[in-house]
């Protein structure tokens, strides 16, 4: 199969779309297929080695050239993070364009994109959360709002990932510049009520034929306070223990609610969901990726391995699930 593979991108989370595009495309050749590497550059523009792509906009197919040169493909494989990739613009792109794609449909990615309207969605069917609230830029937190808190607390963008634009918050004094820096990469913020000595679980999931498959549920240990950007990507005392210490009833408890999220936001390809697990063995779903960190020691790619699937079959499942499902009527 001739693959596009779609990476970099706009957002704050660039360079790890880089880094997963990488790993991806070496999976995918691998594996047999024909690989054209389009990067989307921080201004938007789309180049083929260093080539600017231009889109000529036709029906029933969009098409994609070089000069007068036209790019051809089967399938858009998107390995971008966060806003203008992960949270259905790319995807719709593909929907209108008439190009089939790897992953999450529109409705899922923009939904799962969006922590607050994923929070809604799924508490509503009975999953626990820890308590939050949101504002928006227009209408920041008032004072008396502010003043109802309790500490420590988290300080997010909506629609961000990577940890981009996080705060903890441990007292009253640094509310203010948490709040600064999250609108920094959103309009809309979460706040959230920190847990105690909570554990961060991770499960990656995959739909196949369209039921969704769970990976051994691992965990997270930061190097640092929390699992914040440096943590996560530059800090060699962060650990990942995989499988995750649990009872087999816990690890089947967390893995039936991912599942059960994924199926809620009605998900199709892959994602990761991530969970916190107080130590009176409360559950609390945290969050849920749609186009999770891809590289060879991202926690995605070393769940399934532990859970019996090479790197290449994963590929050629979500390929399947793609083709699957642009195949329907």
């Amino acid at each position: 199969m001739k693959i596009m593979l779609l990476s970099g991108g706009r957002s704050a989370e660039r360079d790890i779309s880089v880094q997963s595009a990488l790993f991806v495309r070496s999976v995918l050749e691998q594996s047999g297929h024909e690989i054209v590497s389009v990067e989307i550059s921080k201004d938007g523009e789309w180049f083929l080695d260093r080539s600017p792509v231009a889109l000529n906009a036709g029906y029933p197919v969009w098409k994609l050239f070089i000069d007068e040169t036209e790019i051809e493909f089967d399938l858009v494989f998107p390995v971008l993070h966060g806003p203008w990739g992960e949270d259905g613009s790319t995807q719709g792109l593909c929907e209108i364009a008439g190009w089939p794609y790897a992953g999450a449909s529109i409705m899922t990615s923009s939904l799962a994109m969006n922590k607050i309207t994923t929070k809604r969605l799924v508490s509503s069917e009975g999953i626990q959360v820890v308590p939050w609230m949101s504002f928006s830029q227009d209408l920041p937190p008032s004072h008396k709002e502010l003043e109802s808190l309790r500490y420590p607390l988290f300080v997010k963008p909506a629609r961000m990932g990577s940890s981009v634009g996080i705060s903890r918050v441990d007292s009253p004094e640094q509310i203010q510049d948490a709040l600064t820096l999250a609108f920094r990469y959103d309009s809309l913020i979460l706040i959230e009520n920190g847990l105690t000595n909570a554990r961060e679980i991770e499960v990656a999931l995959l739909t196949e034929s369209g039921t969704v498959l769970s990976s051994v549920p691992g965990e997270i240990v930061p190097g640092l306070e929390w699992y914040d950007y440096t943590a996560k990507y530059d800090c060699d005392d962060s650990k990942l223990i995989i499988p995750a210490p649990l009872s087999d009833k816990m690890s089947d408890r967390i893995k039936v609610i991912a599942e059960k999220v994924f199926s809620l936001l009605e998900g199709s390809g892959f994602a990761r969901a991530d969970f916190l697990l107080t130590s009176d063995g409360e559950v609390y779903f945290n969050e849920i990726n749609t186009i999770p960190g891809f590289t060879e020691i991202s926690m995605f790619s070393k769940l399934w391995e532990a859970s019996g699937k090479s790197s290449s079959e994963i590929m050629n499942q979500i390929l399947a699930e793609a083709m699957r499902k642009y195949s329907k009527p």
